[in-house]
């Protein structure tokens, strides 16, 4: 996560809210962070974003694949899929989308319950075999996780996030979890009060930007250039 991110509100590189978020990263890289990643881009841009998310150096890393139209791992890992260290879950020929009679979209394929177990043993068998993680060590990425809302309400939906966040943080781990739709969507608002804070992308011709948007702080970044 790049410390270049400068609230809209700040003065310079200086400033109390700049120093702040600095300082909140810094938390979150010890503690554990759950981030939400919006926005309706190509999926180009997810996939380069999840390549910073997922971090350089020696990394756990697990990777799940849901939508069906998600580019393959190594377009959204800084390293090789096969790396020891690294666990691809793809779930992306098990996602089928049909359309009612009604004008109305459903989606079956992707089980929550199956991810979340198999997403919980990945993880525990890393968390064995490493005798424990480091903060930060543990990088959690899901590709679309709004073809995971099913046809069963939010309340449910919003348990199997809760679940995860509170895995990851269990073990000082950072996730991004990408739900892309715009970020004025409906859904964003009410899933966002389940992470440490959401990050908005967008695409511009020739250019691919992210920003921040922190409750903690009740700031929001400018716009950069990913990176």
């Amino acid at each position: 996560m790049s410390s270049r991110l400068e609230f809209r509100s700040g003065s310079g590189e200086g400033s109390t809210q700049n120093v702040q978020f600095t300082e909140w990263l810094a938390r979150l890289k010890t503690s554990g962070s759950n981030l939400l990643v919006t926005g309706d881009v190509p999926k180009e841009t997810s996939a380069e974003f999840s390549r910073t998310l997922f971090g350089q150096g020696q990394r756990t890393r697990v990777l799940a694949l849901t939508n069906p139209t998600a580019l393959g791992a190594d377009s959204h890992l800084p390293v090789e899929p096969n790396s020891p260290d690294t666990r691809i879950i793809d779930r992306r020929t098990e996602y089928r989308a049909t359309k009612s009679d009604e004008k109305t979209d459903s989606a079956q394929g992707v089980s929550r319950e199956t991810l979340r177990s198999e997403l919980i043993s990945v993880i525990s068998q890393y968390d064995d075999q490493n005798d424990g993680f480091s903060p930060a060590e543990l990088r959690l990425g899901i590709d679309s996780v709004e073809v995971l809302s099913g046809g069963d309400g939010i309340v449910s939906f919003s348990q199997f996030l809760r679940g995860l966040t509170a895995i990851v943080r269990g073990v000082h781990g950072m996730a991004h979890y990408h739900l892309r739709v715009a970020d004025d969507d409906p859904l964003v608002e009410e899933l966002s009060p389940l992470f440490d804070a959401r990050i908005e992308l967008r695409k511009r011709p020739g250019l691919a930007e992210q920003r921040w948007h922190v409750p903690d702080l009740g700031e929001t970044t400018h716009w950069v250039k990913l990176s």
